[in-house]
């Protein structure tokens, strides 16, 4: 251990009561993003207990609640009679936490390499020219890129753009930020929701290849779908990540207020997520 210690935060970071987030969450939110950007680097100090309950505004309870979760997730661990630290494991393995927010899901951090492996136009195929709403053999730009963390191959990212959009982001940008921030940036295309299925997959020769597993291997095939404004898709990207190197972490919490009971998901210090009428429709077509 390092013996060094970050007492960060400002009024700005204290938890709100609004938006039915637990407050414990948006703390845990708050410590997992100083960790995962290396304001609390591995082997530092957390603040105490006592620190925290008067930086954010809460009881000791909360406090304990938020570092439960860091400390199942393995970003820290507890040495009685010294305090709390950031795991060395955080820098060792290298291996992202995924907790289920899209803000996780596309995070490039510091020790994370995205090569291009392709970058081309390509024919809009039927199903292609369905999900874009061209034409049959229309041109779409086509990348592919992979993401490697900590030198080790991670994911291949494969995503299929309108032409208009593509055709505005260049080639450089694509290993600096990730491809949703550059379709806000360059093209200007304003994105207002996403849909996202995770389904399992078996390695084929060129997923193999380039994450370095044998063939057939299992791995999580995330299909991100990102909407602009006005309805339109403006990304259809399909992530296949190594299983051993990745898990999806999600908050769920019981709605007993509008009908029947079922489950909310919550997984971003922002607010609950609300779905909008003309998400509800796209969900429903065939």
């Amino acid at each position: 251990m390092s013996g060094h210690s970050y007492v960060g935060g400002s009024a700005h970071s204290r938890p709100s009561r609004r938006g039915g987030i637990p407050l414990y969450y948006q703390i845990m939110r708050d410590l997992k993003e100083q960790i995962l950007t290396g304001k609390l680097a591995p082997g530092d100090r957390m603040p105490s207990e006592a620190e925290q309950t008067r930086r954010f505004g809460v009881s000791r309870v909360v406090i304990r609640q938020a570092l439960r979760i860091l400390e199942d997730q393995g970003l820290i661990i507890r040495v009685k009679g010294k305090g709390t630290f950031v795991s060395d494991a955080v820098a060792e393995d290298a291996t992202p936490r995924i907790s289920g927010s899209l803000e996780d899901l596309i995070h490039i951090g510091s020790d994370t390499t995205i090569e291009v492996v392709e970058f081309r136009l390509v024919k809009a195929t039927p199903d292609l020219a369905e999900v874009f709403s061209v034409a049959d053999g229309d041109d779409l730009f086509h990348v592919q890129r992979l993401r490697l963390v900590g030198s080790r191959p991670l994911a291949v990212m494969v995503n299929h753009l309108p032409y208009a959009v593509g055709a505005t982001i260049p080639l450089s940008d694509l290993t600096k930020e990730p491809l949703i921030v550059l379709i806000e940036k360059r093209a200007g295309v304003r994105i207002e929701w996403a849909s996202q299925v995770f389904q399992a997959v078996a390695a084929d020769e060129g997923m193999a290849r380039l994450l370095q597993v044998d063939i057939l291997t299992p791995l999580l095939k995330l299909t991100l779908t990102a909407y602009s404004t006005d309805g339109s898709v403006v990304d259809l990207a399909h992530v296949f990540y190594r299983s051993d190197r990745y898990y999806h972490h999600g908050f769920l919490s019981r709605n007993r207020q509008d009908g029947p009971t079922f489950w909310n998901t919550w997984d971003s210090s922002d607010g609950a997520p609300r779905t909008s009428p003309a998400a509800t429709r796209a969900f429903r077509r065939p």
